[in-house]
């Protein structure tokens, strides 16, 4: 019963897939925000969003399709993306160039004219390339190309195949693609290092310019060229008042040179930014020759200093609470492909929430994003996407070299926008793992050596131990009340500090929608009375941050069991909806929490019981059926005494060619499939909330076997018709397959024979009728469950028991023999689904995983 079950939910996995794309409407980059996009009196712009040309990589002969970039597909596939684009001599002679990808996913081969200039490795993290003078041409059109392969695998892919309420991840060139000109003698980049006075009054900015002179050979007039040039550095307000200058800075410097200048300006009674007034300033760099202006310079800064301090977090000084929601950026028809419109008006809504800080979590993100964090005040902490990582794959070399390439690209893009306060390792780490604290330990070394961010990992288990170099230790919550870890809590704050432990996710997923309240598990009532226990237990336990998990209800890949059975991939943990919608209570729990208003009402209700009517019918008429034919007349009663108590004398009749009725045999076994449909979907029913059981689906790394289970789960009508249907023909083909192996031997077995062989040995599984009546309101219980399991593999023992017997009495050979074969095949069948599954998906990794994450 339970081998047919599992076998039903693999059979919906196997089909063919087609890539589709999908382009987001008026799509248009947002150029007019100068400073985002560095463009000034020296710096320009072109666009290469719009239209581009795609084909297979492995066909050349294919024909060519027109899609817009950016834009996601669906399906894994590899293709070859090309843009033409024109650029004058001049364009060319005299500027840098470089070329910035906001996001492309996966991996990728860029090339210039036909010569790969960069190869991008993977991950959606935005990145730039060089392009070379040499390559470029200006008498005919310049052709960029990338052969784009999108494949995530389950060993060194980040993020992995098997992605636990993961948001969308498309293929595609799914961020703005731009070229960026600058002057040939330019400020390259700037470091700055910021020091604040003991009172927090004052700060010291130390800038280090980066200046590289590319002049060719032809703009490079000669000896003259190295003693006229200058650095202005200077601080303006939001308004453009200049609020300090320095002295230009002179300097000489020959071609395809670089220099790096030191200059410190002191702030006096400079405005410190935080959430609550999020005030920034603008750092300007100007290169002169003589009075003429090379290159200018602009960036957005902001004054803060966020500390982790082992009894508190501070922010300029003063103890802080961060309160903060995770945020997932996407659609369900174009994934994380969304306007700059839509970005902004997500970030104010975390902000009207009353949150100061965002957490983006087990995704990448659009830069922007940080330049609208500190805008509208909110700490951004980002992350690498790693979560639930088996012991095997985190330990392995390539894996660990991946990680630390996919933070240094991180810490190298994102680390230039002042929002970002603090880097992450990922999630759902075990302490008691050493692949897991070792991986935490060395990727939280490499964040130290390149930046001065607060480091931070989220871990499911609770025996966390002090890992050097990492600031904050999150802990995770996913349906659970942290009342209850109240002395492991404590505990962690003596050993760690109060200001080192924070609450990293507060999980509480909907699954039944709305009630008339809270008594009811798992319902928007039930989520918001989750929230408001927690904020009470926040203030009391003095945690230095929490993340709620998270803003708004989003869309992924596989369907969880969250879904409902629902098809779109919803999934509804947010406070808001996927269209925004501040209706929910949740919410308006939530914003009375963070905004100290008044106490929102949450209804009580009453427990409602969610016993599906389907089992008890279902089941009824499977006995009335049985009934029937139990008193058709003495022969079957006869053929059925002797089948249950005598099984050997009963297949030697079978075999001998005595009578036994078809038209008997045939309703039995339709009996028989329904009754195992009635079975295996009261048990689903029961684990449609079970996280253990989609952790081990999921293993399979199969969104298809996803679905199925979760569509048979959550709609118990349609499954045991489903599951009936699916069982006639499991019987059909093992039926085939006894015939198949009777080859083998001697003696003539006739398919009939089979037949009637295979149904009758299944006759235990009728006494299981009344069982599958009541079956899911005794699991409801949870007292007896273990031993309810144990019966009905103690049954499907049973069976197979009675159906090796009826095969060596119908083949006339040896028990041992059959029985040696048999198990040897069952068990050849099922280590060779693991074996495949295994070889492709790590899937026995994933499942050691999520039997030591629950304990089990």
């Amino acid at each position: 019963m339970v081998l047919s079950g599992f076998l039903s939910l693999f059979a919906f996995q196997f089909s063919f897939g087609q890539i589709v794309f999908r382009e987001v409407p008026d799509y248009k980059i947002r150029l007019t925000d100068s400073i985002f996009f560095d463009i000034s009196q020296t710096r320009s712009v072109i666009s290469l969003n719009g239209k581009w040309s795609v084909q297979p990589a492995d066909d050349d002969k294919a024909q060519k399709v027109t899609v817009s970039v950016p834009s996601i597909f669906e399906g894994e596939d590899e293709l070859v993306f090309q843009k033409e684009f024109e650029l004058s001599k001049v364009q060319i002679s005299e500027n840098t160039l470089e070329i910035i990808f906001f996001s492309i996913n996966y991996t990728a081969d860029i090339s210039l004219n036909n010569t790969i200039i960069y190869r991008h490795s993977g991950g959606e993290y935005p990145f730039r390339v060089a392009l070379p003078r040499d390559i470029l041409q200006s008498d005919r059109k310049n052709v960029l190309s990338l052969k784009l392969i999108y494949d995530l695998n389950s060993k060194n892919s980040i993020p992995q195949k098997q992605r636990f309420l993961f948001p969308q991840n498309h293929g595609g060139i799914i961020g703005d693609v731009y070229i960026h000109l600058k002057p040939d003698f330019y400020i390259a980049k700037e470091k700055i290092i910021k020091t604040f006075s003991a009172d927090y009054k004052n700060v010291l900015l130390e800038v280090e310019s980066l200046i590289k002179n590319n002049k060719t050979v032809v703009n490079f007039s000669g000896i003259d060229d190295l003693n006229d040039y200058k650095l202005l550095i200077s601080i303006t307000d939001a308004a453009g008042t200049v609020i300090k200058e320095l002295p230009a800075f002179n300097f000489t410097l020959d071609r395809n040179k670089d220099i790096k200048i030191n200059q410190k300006l002191d702030l006096p009674g400079a405005v410190l930014w935080s959430p609550e007034t999020p005030s920034s300033y603008i750092l300007k760099q100007q290169l002169f020759k003589s009075d003429s202006l090379i290159d200018k310079k602009e960036k957005s800064v902001s004054f803060f200093e966020l500390k982790s301090e082992r009894e508190s977090i501070k922010l300029n000084g003063n103890e802080y609470l961060l309160k903060g929601a995770t945020y997932y950026p996407g659609s369900e028809t174009y994934g994380k492909l969304i306007s700059y419109d839509q970005m902004e008006k997500d970030i104010i809504l975390i902000k009207e929430a009353g949150f100061n800080s965002v957490r983006f979590a087990k995704n990448t993100i659009h830069p922007f994003y940080l330049t609208l964090c500190e805008k509208y005040g909110l700490l951004a902490f980002l992350e690498v996407p790693i979560n639930g990582v088996p012991q095997g794959i985190a330990g392995d070399e390539s894996f660990i070299n991946r990680s630390k390439e996919f933070l240094h690209s991180y810490i190298s893009f994102y680390g230039e926008y002042s929002s970002f306060a603090a880097i992450g390792f990922g999630g759902t780490y075990l302490p008691e793992l050493e692949e897991h604290i070792s991986l935490i330990s060395i990727l939280a070394d490499f964040a130290k050596e390149k930046s001065n961010l607060l480091t931070y990992a989220s871990f499911a288990g609770r025996n966390l131990k002090s890992i050097e170099n990492l600031d904050l230790y999150g802990l995770e919550f996913l349906k659970e009340s942290p009342a209850n870890f109240d002395e492991q809590l404590n505990e962690l704050q003596n050993n760690l500090g109060k200001g080192k432990v924070f609450f990293s996710s507060f999980t509480y997923p909907v699954y039944v929608g709305g009630s008339d309240g809270y008594l009811n598990e798992y319902s928007f009532e039930a989520q918001a009375k989750y929230y408001e226990e927690f904020f009470d237990y926040v203030s009391q336990s003095k945690v230095p941050a929490f993340f709620i998990n998270s803003f708004a209800d989003y869309f992924g890949d596989y369907s969880s069991f969250i879904c409902s059975g629902s098809d779109r991939n919803l999934y509804r943990i947010g406070l808001m909806d996927e269209s925004r919608s501040k209706n929910r209570i949740s919410y308006k729990v939530v914003y009375s929490k963070l905004n100290n208003l008044e106490k929102v009402t949450i209804p009580i209700g009453s427990k409602k019981d969610d016993s599906p009517m389907i089992f008890i019918i279902f089941g009824l008429l499977l006995a009335i059926f049985m009934g029937v034919l139990v008193n058709s007349g003495r022969k079957f009663r006869d053929d059925a005494s002797r089948a249950l108590l005598r099984p050997y004398n009963f297949f030697s009749d079978v075999r001998d060619q005595r009578i036994i009725s078809a038209s008997h045999t045939t309703l039995l076994g339709l009996i028989i499939a329904a009754v195992i449909a009635l079975i295996v979907s009261n048990v689903l029913f029961h684990l449609k909330t079970n996280l253990f059981f989609e952790h081990l689906l999921l293993a399979f790394a199969s969104p298809r076997l996803m679905k199925a289970a979760n569509y048979l789960a959550w709609h118990p009508s349609m499954s045991v018709l489903w599951l009936t249907a699916f069982n006639i023909v499991l019987f059909v083909i093992i039926a085939l397959l006894i015939k198949i192996a009777s080859l083998l031997v001697k003696t003539r077995v006739y398919l009939i024979s089979v037949y009637f062989t295979f149904i009758w040995a299944l006759l235990p599984v009728v006494l299981l009728i009344p069982v599958g009546i009541i079956l899911y309101r005794v699991l409801l219980a949870g007292s007896v469950n273990p031993y309810i399991y144990l019966g009905l593999v103690f049954v499907q023992l049973w069976v197979i028991y009675r159906l090796l017997k009826g095969i060596h009495v119908l083949f006339d050979s040896k028990p041992g023999t059959v029985y040696f074969y048999s198990i040897l095949f069952i068990l050849a069948l099922i280590g060779s689904v693991l074996f495949y599954f295994e070889l492709k998906h790590s899937t026995i990794q994933y499942l050691l995983f999520a039997f030591k994450l629950f304990n089990i």
